[in-house]
């Protein structure tokens, strides 16, 4: 079995800015971060041309070193002018391929794609420790490239303030926002020397720099990600903790800025993360942008009142965003729902998934913001109802039907190895969005299919 990786993102510079960064040595380091060395080993020219050789090494450190020493150069096999650009690298029995494909956007950008893919009796293992590592968030590579080849966004438009951006989708939302040529900055408490985003500290003794922000002169959106992530087991002391790290800062944030609307800043929009609620496995019911979340029954205990408690923290005009089960190339859903998928095995349980693909969520997100009359609520969901043996075959439609039937224990127990609280997969919430499509939002992957396929492939 091979290896492959694609993420296509937009990216608010034209082909030819493009393709002067791709075709440059010297720039590989600064817009791929995943990269701790691209540097020429033979070259016909300035600029990367078919036949030149390149020394490519990946950013991990054992495995990093490990190929520095043994692995071959990187050949450049393709350099379509403002096309495509491609190298390729032999290995034991086969080889790995990356290549860079350019197409000019509608939107006066550029669609830019990135493909990895290894080949040979050896891909599996080594597209895990090698090819893995230059296969991160695009959306940071694009930032990243904006940010050398461009002046910088337009200050006229507002400033996005994303609370909880150092996320796995808060980051990627933010990485899209400024490779598209808008402006950003992620709030944290601990920044982090080299992201590929600005970083503004805050804390509730700590509001100054916050307070700069909500002051921008042409006005600024929340988009409110702040929370803990999902743990083994949804306890009452993880309950607490998960309370704890949303209710509080939120209403942190909802103070300043009120204070800062008091001193003349102005609020665009504020959209409020949430969550889909849990339901028993063999409930049937519907939830929709009108059903509420209930404190006695969304499941795991707990959870329907903490859900309530986060909603209820926000401004009352907030965007209310409640978010399904995210699938996305590294999202830790995804490894599980691969790994049950090989395994040929099925649940013994088989409730509805409400799932989303991470490109529609920040899709949504992007449209919220720019769409002239928003809903107040949305449930980021896809549109097909899929049951969670669906999204099982989905991952691996080859291997035919699944007879092995996997306890719910053992399923519990599986969930909480990798980290996973079991009622993502052991719930059941039949969820759709009935104000998306009115909304003028179009799913990029409105079928299980076709999401497992683009984090698969």
């Amino acid at each position: 079995m091979g290896y492959s990786r694609t993420q296509t993102i937009y990216v608010a510079l034209t082909p030819a800015q493009v393709w002067e960064l791709l075709t440059d040595t010297d720039a590989w380091l600064q817009f791929d971060d995943q990269l701790q060395r691209f540097s020429p080993v033979d070259m016909a020219g300035d600029r990367l041309q078919v036949g030149d050789t390149v020394k490519v090494v990946p950013k991990a450190l054992i495995r990093g070193f490990i190929h520095a020493v043994t692995a071959p150069p990187a050949t450049l096999v393709t350099v379509d002018a403002q096309r495509e650009l491609a190298w390729r690298q032999d290995q034991p029995g086969g080889y790995t391929l990356q290549s860079w494909q350019i197409e000019r956007s509608g939107h006066g950008g550029t669609n830019l794609t990135r493909h990895i893919r290894v080949v040979g009796p050896l891909a599996a293992p080594l597209g895990a420790a090698l090819a893995e590592p230059l296969a991160g968030d695009l959306g940071a590579v694009g930032a990243r490239m904006v940010q050398m080849a461009s002046p910088g966004p337009k200050l006229d438009q507002p400033l996005n303030i994303v609370a909880g951006g150092s996320g796995y989708l808060g980051s990627r939302l933010v990485t899209r926002l400024l490779a598209a040529g808008q402006r950003a900055v992620v709030l944290t408490r601990n920044p982090a020397s080299g992201a590929p985003y600005p970083q503004a500290r805050w804390g509730n003794e700590d509001l100054g720099p916050l307070h700069e922000c909500l002051m921008d002169e042409a006005g600024f959106n929340i988009i409110n990600l702040v929370g803990r992530r999902l743990g083994p087991k949804f306890t009452a002391e993880e309950v607490r903790q998960h309370t704890a790290s949303r209710v509080g800062p939120t209403r942190t944030l909802r103070s300043a800025v009120t204070q800062a609307q008091a001193a003349g800043g102005v609020l665009h929009r504020w959209i409020q993360g949430s969550a889909v609620p849990l339901w028993d496995p063999h409930s049937t019911a519907e939830f929709t942008e009108f059903t509420s979340p209930t404190a006695d029954r969304d499941g795991p205990a707990g959870m329907g009142q903490l859900v309530t408690d986060w909603e209820a923290s926000a401004p009352d005009d907030a965007i209310i965003v409640r978010t399904g089960v995210v699938i996305g190339q590294q999202a830790e859903i995804t490894m599980g729902l691969a790994a049950m998928a090989l395994s040929k095995t099925r649940p013994s349980i088989d409730g509805s998934l409400p799932w989303i693909h991470e490109d529609d969520w920040i899709g949504i997100i992007q449209h919220l913001l720019a769409t002239p009359n928003p809903p107040s609520t949305v449930v980021a969901v896809a549109p097909q109802q899929t049951r969670l043996s669906e999204a099982i075959n989905a991952f691996a439609p080859g291997l035919g039907p699944r007879s092995i039937p996997v306890p719910a224990k053992l399923l519990h127990i599986g969930m909480q190895v990798i980290g996973m609280e079991p009622g993502l997969l052991m719930g059941s919430t039949t969820a759709r969005s009935t104000v998306l499509e009115d909304a003028g939002y179009a799913f990029r992957f409105p079928t299980i299919a076709a999401a497992a396929d683009a984090v698969t492939l």
